[in-house]
């Protein structure tokens, strides 16, 4: 088949990542790929691997002498190429699709990819937009269907998770004296953060956390690694001493390879405030067999099920999360059945052998 998809973002983000996956399964299949969204972004830079025909189109423009001109630049990519299916994954490329299918090609098939973290804009437009321009959707997790039942009838759809390259994690060898390297105590429970150093992922709740453990464990010692973004690594480390948790905590910057922190951690932590509608990392830890404590949040409850592979709290319990931390850090034998479930699980829900299984089918069924 011949398919168009269009998505973009400056950054490398869960949807990036996911459409990332969409078009390697694609060219896996041996489908020809033609990408609509700017040529310099992340995702762009990545799937041109995959040797797909990349048109650059900055989707997110609101001028009003360029957006005639993408229309007519999309439609021919469409017309020219004979395409079968068309994918929009971001908002504005879904808009062009909407529009050309309205007034020029009534037939068009179209794939809506549904990675949004907000409920969706309530109007007229956008309703017709999604009732009756667009045949069938995928989403990442029940939980953003349920946002977009709130106001569309969503009827033709696919919960289909975003997968993980389990090979990559079976079999990594992990570096010798890697905790030592880091500065990590040997004689504790290491417990793990890995992500942005960004509001929505609850940074300075994890020092909440922390202070509930410090009270009443002292087994533990955690280990906060990522990317500084809006929060900077030393507002974090002040707080620390401000609150006396220097000692129990090692902040380091993003690694080249996550593997190496996950390999050596014991429990993971999740703090997130909201977005999470992927939670790639929950999914890597599952697949190191290790244990994970997260929010009930958006689709985390999809990837660590509650008293199987991790415990849930609830959003903003810090007193709950260090419970079930406490719970864990004192029975390795639930350590070790509860990373075996979140392995079992991964295995058959979140392979790419799954995904591009039935991302396949959609197709077919599509066409």
């Amino acid at each position: 088949m011949k398919i168009l998809v269009l998505y973009q973002s400056p950054w490398w983000n869960a949807a990036a990542y996911y459409t990332f996956n969409v078009v390697k399964a694609l060219y896996q299949m041996d489908h020809k790929i033609y990408f609509v969204g700017k040529a310099d972004t992340p995702l762009a830079k990545e799937i041109s691997r995959f040797e797909p025909n990349i048109t650059d189109i900055d989707l997110f423009t609101y001028s009003p002498i360029t957006l005639p001109k993408y229309y007519k630049q999309i439609k021919k990519i469409i017309v020219e190429n004979q395409i079968d299916v068309v994918i929009p994954v971001s908002a504005p490329g879904h808009i062009f699709i909407g529009l050309i299918k309205k007034y020029s090609i009534k037939s068009l098939p179209v794939l809506k990819i549904c990675l949004d973290n907000i409920p969706p804009v309530n109007n007229f437009f956008n309703r017709r937009l999604h009732n009756k321009l667009t045949n069938y959707f995928l989403f990442p997790g029940h939980a953003t269907k349920k946002r977009y039942d709130k106001i569309f009838r969503i009827e033709n759809f696919k919960i289909l998770h975003a997968p993980l390259d389990l090979k990559g994690f079976m079999n990594f060898s992990a570096k010798e004296n890697t905790r030592k390297n880091f500065g990590i105590p040997e004689d504790k429970i290491l417990v793990s953060f890995i992500g942005r150093f960004s509001p929505e992922k609850g940074i300075f709740f994890l020092l909440n956390i922390v202070n509930e453990v410090k009270q009443k464990s002292d087994k533990m010692y955690f280990l906060f690694s990522g990317q500084e973004g809006q929060i900077k690594h030393e507002e974090v480390i002040k707080k620390l001493d401000e609150k006396g948790l220097h000692d129990f905590v090692k902040i380091i910057n993003k690694v080249d390879d996550v593997r190496d922190l996950i390999s050596i951690t014991d429990i993971g932590l999740l703090s997130s405030r909201y977005s999470e509608f992927i939670c790639r990392i929950a999914m890597e830890f599952a697949a190191f067999k290790i244990p994970v404590v997260a929010p009930e949040l958006n689709v985390i409850p999809e990837v660590v099920e509650h008293e199987k592979s991790g415990f849930i709290y609830e959003l903003n319990n810090a007193k709950k999360a260090a419970e079930y931390l406490i719970v864990l850090a004192e029975d390795k034998e639930l350590r070790k059945n509860f990373g075996e479930n979140g392995f079992e699980r991964i295995s058959k829900v979140y392979s790419l052998e799954k995904f591009e299984k039935e991302f396949e089918n959609i197709l077919t069924q599509l066409i």
